[in-house]
């Protein structure tokens, strides 16, 4: 799987999964899609250790397959609700994904059955996962072109989605860094010599 290898001593990165849901010709339906494409494009000019980017056009069963070995998910979806505002991204939990064909398990298991299954089963799931969903105005036309609204959400979600990654893997590094200096301030020994950029007590 994705997960992160830890050199010089370092913590292991965590296993990061992003995972993009929709159906690339049903308009909106392709949002999900589309942000794991600008994830994976970001990544390539930045890569970020431990992250991998994946794609489902069901969700259901097969999230078991595509998650299992990861610690943490990003997972990315459409929502269709009454009296939508197309483009506007909402923060979803595992029990609350109304509004997303995929996740409420309308044509297989709901995410949170599937991750109870695993459980049952003894599957490695992500311990830590974060929804998010954008409110599509258009789900049926069979088209690749999304509306406008809600292809202006892509490329600030994605940059989002980046940003939890980072902050999932900054307590390990930051960790690594001080165990790092404190074996080095243990070999050479003590010394007088302080900082003036620091307040020493």
């Amino acid at each position: 799987m994705g997960a992160g290898r830890a050199t010089n001593g370092a913590q292991p990165a965590p296993a990061v999964a992003v995972v993009g849901l929709g159906n690339p010709v049903r308009r909106d339906d392709g949002f999900g899609l589309r942000v794991a494409d600008e994830v994976e494009r970001l990544l390539q000019a930045k890569p970020l250790q431990g992250v991998q980017v994946l794609r489902s056009f069901r969700a259901g069963f097969e999230l078991l397959d595509l998650l299992s070995g990861f610690s943490h998910a990003v997972i990315v979806d459409c929502l269709e609700v009454p009296r939508p505002k197309p483009g506007r991204v909402r923060r979803l939990s595992l029990r609350r994904v109304a509004g997303s064909a995929r996740l409420t398990g309308q044509h297989e298991i709901s995410i949170f059955e599937a991750f109870e299954f695993a459980r049952r089963l003894g599957i490695a799931m992500p311990t830590t996962v974060v929804l998010r969903a954008v409110e599509a105005a258009d789900t049926l036309t069979f088209s690749e072109e999304m509306s406008p609204e809600v292809a202006a959400a892509v490329g600030p979600l994605a940059r989002e989605v980046l940003r939890i990654a980072s902050e999932w893997q900054r307590p390990r590094a930051s960790s690594a860094r001080r165990e790092s200096g404190q074996r080095r301030a243990a070999a050479a020994g003590p010394s007088t010599r302080r900082d003036p950029r620091i307040g020493y007590t």
